[in-house]
């Protein structure tokens, strides 16, 4: 993978220096497709340098190229403006970048709701053994037991539970996924008519194209401030709170 003027310049060359390997462009594209869960409309838009992709396309993307699904692999063998994207984007490197994350971690995460909850809150309030009993029964434990083997969680000073090193990759469907089993479990409707308690909106129309992408921009704009604010010490504190948020079309593909 030589090294190009842009990041567009640069998937693009990649993706056809892989589909060069095969005698029909198309299969070798639906190949790809499959491998990597990007849908051939996306792959051909990043061809043709019409699609800036972000830091969870380009994960799945370059695991294919480059032949892992390991998540520091691919941070360092991944060409050099690719590494610089992640690194810039990915909200998991900018706040942890000592920690070492997994797909192992992410597959468990997405398949076992008590392994997600049981993560989640390993990060925001740390537990103790008998929580664990108590919410999960024996299989909870089972589940801790595992996460500790895999040091995805650790016992604290405090005889709590926190994170380990070995963390989750997070794709798109494991957001869906993870964030799907917060809201049923900890959203609270009962609370919105309290002032700073939390919040929650449901809004559906008919738009335009561009209308949809500034909605896109204003949502990521918003998400990368609430980031930002964590870069400040000060704004760590005792709740442990969650955001959730999705903007997509009421269309099927």
């Amino acid at each position: 993978m030589s090294a190009a003027s842009t990041l567009q310049d640069q998937v693009s060359q990649d993706i056809g220096l892989f589909l060069r390997r095969h005698k029909d462009p198309r299969k070798g594209l639906s190949l790809l497709a499959a491998r990597s869960q990007i849908h051939t409309k996306t792959l051909r838009r990043l061809i043709d340098k019409e699609h800036n992709p972000g830091y969870q396309t380009l994960y799945k993307l370059y695991a294919c190229l480059i032949g892992t699904p390991d998540f520091d692999q691919i941070l360092q063998t991944a060409p050099k403006l690719v590494q610089e994207k992640l690194k810039r984007t990915d909200p998991q490197i900018k706040s942890s970048p000592l920690f070492k994350y997994t797909v192992s971690t992410e597959q468990e995460l997405l398949k076992d709701p008590c392994f997600s909850e049981l993560y989640v809150l390993a990060e925001t309030r740390p537990f103790d053994h008998a929580y664990v009993r108590s919410r999960f029964g024996e299989y909870g434990v089972q589940v801790l037991h595992k996460m500790l083997q895999m040091n995805v969680v650790r016992l604290l000073e405090n005889g709590r539970y926190g994170l380990g090193m070995n963390r989750s990759t997070f794709s798109a469907q494991t957001i869906k996924t993870v964030g799907l089993r917060l809201t049923e479990r900890y959203s609270k409707p009962s609370r919105t008519d309290e002032n700073h308690a939390n919040y929650m909106n449901l809004f559906f129309e008919s738009i335009s194209e561009n209308t949809y992408r500034r909605w896109l921009e204003i949502d990521n704009q918003a998400f990368k401030e609430k980031i930002r604010l964590l870069e400040d010490p000060a704004s760590r504190g005792p709740i442990p709170a969650f955001m959730f948020n999705i903007i997509d079309t009421l269309q099927e593909s």
